[in-house]
């Protein structure tokens, strides 16, 4: 092998330098962490996503969807007590009492005037006259609880809100009018001729005969 004798380049002073190796970047790797977790979040996500839209497929629609409540005719209150109370009425056996009625206002004629509107109706009318007090509300006394019935459609029938059972009186059914619809007359009646068409006067300070 030959040699060659020693020149000025092979004499170089030491640098002291060392082969240096690049590291990867801290930010390189935590950039590269976030994309990874983005990535399984997505992935999750769409997996979810699947498995609901498998589930909703193997349901029935029309299953999910509830029938509403069947729509259910009925009457006001008001129109069934009203039905009911005409029923009532014409189920009562008008004919099997015997009505009396009394004027126990200031109106003259109010007693003749009901009167006539009783009877009208089909009831059978014993008795009219004067009460000896002067009362502000009417009433229908009955005598017995057998004519409770009657007695509460008669006093439907005249308007009257109040009937009470009593053994004052001789008739079955007695009909006190007040103050409170002698002016106004039977329901359907005018009120002057509650007050004026009777043709007879009454005083209701007479005594009851």
């Amino acid at each position: 092998m030959p040699t060659y004798p020693e020149d000025e380049f092979d004499r170089l002073p030491p640098t002291g330098r060392k082969g240096a190796h690049r590291q990867e970047s801290a930010l390189s790797q935590r950039s590269a962490y976030v994309i990874i977790a983005i990535v399984a979040i997505i992935a999750i996500l769409l997996v979810v996503g699947v498995i609901n839209i498998i589930r909703t497929s193997f349901h029935d629609p029309e299953a999910q969807v509830q029938d509403p409540p069947a729509a259910t005719e009925s009457a006001s209150p008001g129109e069934e007590s009203s039905d009911e109370s005409d029923e009532t009425v014409a189920a009562v056996d008008r004919e099997s009492v015997v009505v009396a009625v009394f004027n126990s206002s200031l109106v003259n004629g109010a007693a003749t005037v009901f009167a006539e509107a009783v009877e009208a109706n089909g009831w059978v009318v014993d008795e009219v006259g004067n009460y000896p007090s002067a009362d502000t509300v009417s009433v229908v006394y009955y005598s017995t609880a057998e004519n409770e019935v009657q007695a509460a459609a008669l006093a439907e029938e005249l308007g009257i809100e109040e009937i009470q059972e009593s053994t004052d009186f001789s008739a079955d059914i007695t009909v006190v009018i007040a103050s409170d619809i002698a002016e106004q007359g039977p329901p359907g009646a005018e009120a002057d001729e509650g007050a004026d068409g009777a043709g007879t006067e009454e005083d209701p300070a007479a005594p009851q005969g």
